[in-house]
């Protein structure tokens, strides 16, 4: 980090070329670096940041592009799993006016980059725009890379998650079972994207109060991902924590409360006590042992009325 300090702020120097390699080589070291070391690496990524819009600044031709995409985007990657949602908006809000203008609005990077904006916004929680973002990659992925192209299924899974998020449980259900048919078909069954689909529609389902069919969905990609996956993928963790946010629905608060607290100490951990996930799982705990204590006393109550009323 001390290296790319000094030389982003040797920018001034004559040699810009000489200089925008040099920049590009130890940004793209550190990123490749930083995306290898996992979790350890998200702190570095988040001081790496800042740095990243001066690779896009010197971009003029094709070739400086494709030197720096590569690394911005795996950055941008980084910085997303690691629940740096803002940043990893910012960096791709700088990029795609650059790719638009030098691959054209049309390239995949540039449809690529507008996904990555899209997804950031989404952990912002900033849904109708990320709805915005994913309706038009979707119907531009459609256009120039076909219906079955992996990334436009990938698109379509993430408009249903912002409908979903934006109350439009229906419509994200019906766009999740298209999704989940196709990826099936064309990735197969047990492709992490196509479980993901199933994730997804289990989750959509909850939101309309399908509590029992819900948790069918959430048990049978639990299994799945736990098998392809393995037990402490951050994947694997989610289908947990949704697990018993259905069973959450259906009243089986115990249950719930068991799951959401192997899910914290496992999201723990895995990505560590500060991540937004650990974060939703502790607070769904704490209501779950809530909902638990309320439903007992609600029982006893109603057992001593019952008792006196006899």
């Amino acid at each position: 980090m001390r290296e790319i300090s000094a030389l982003a702020l040797a920018g001034e120097t004559s040699d810009l070329t000489a200089w925008h390699r040099a920049l590009v080589t130890r940004l793209a070291e550190a990123a490749d670096d930083t995306a290898d070391a996992g979790r350890s690496g998200w702190p570095t990524a988040r001081l790496l940041a800042p740095h990243l819009p001066l690779l896009v600044d010197h971009t003029t031709t094709h070739q400086d592009l494709d030197d720096t995409t590569g690394t911005l985007n795996r950055l941008a990657d980084v910085l997303y799993d690691a629940g740096a949602y803002a940043s990893a908006h910012a960096l791709s809000s700088h990029l795609l006016p650059a790719q638009t203008r030098v691959l054209g609005p049309d390239h995949p990077d540039s449809l690529a980059s507008r996904h990555r904006l899209a997804k950031a916004l989404d952990g912002m929680g900033q849904y109708t725009q990320a709805a915005d973002h994913h309706r038009r990659t979707l119907d531009d992925r459609t256009r120039v890379l076909g219906p079955d192209h992996p990334d436009t299924l990938t698109s379509r899974n993430n408009l249903a998650n912002a409908l979903n998020e934006m109350g439009h449980c229906e419509q994200a259900v019906d766009v999740h079972r298209h999704t989940l048919d196709d990826r099936a078909r064309v990735l197969g069954p047990d492709h992490p994207h196509t479980l993901a689909s199933r994730n997804n529609l289990a989750f959509a389902l909850d939101r309309m109060g399908q509590y029992a069919q819900a948790a069918d969905l959430h048990r049978q990609t639990l299994d799945d991902r736990a098998r392809v996956l393995g037990p402490d993928h951050p994947h694997t963790l989610g289908s947990r924590h949704n697990l018993a946010g259905a069973l959450v629905g259906m009243g089986q608060y115990t249950q719930a409360a068991e799951l959401y607290r192997q899910a914290l100490t496992a999201y723990l951990r895995v990505l560590g006590p500060d991540h937004p996930d650990t974060l939703l799982s502790r607070n769904s705990l704490r209501a779950a042992l809530a909902a638990a204590r309320s439903a007992h006393r609600l029982r006893d109550r109603r057992l001593r009325h019952r008792t006196i009323t006899d």
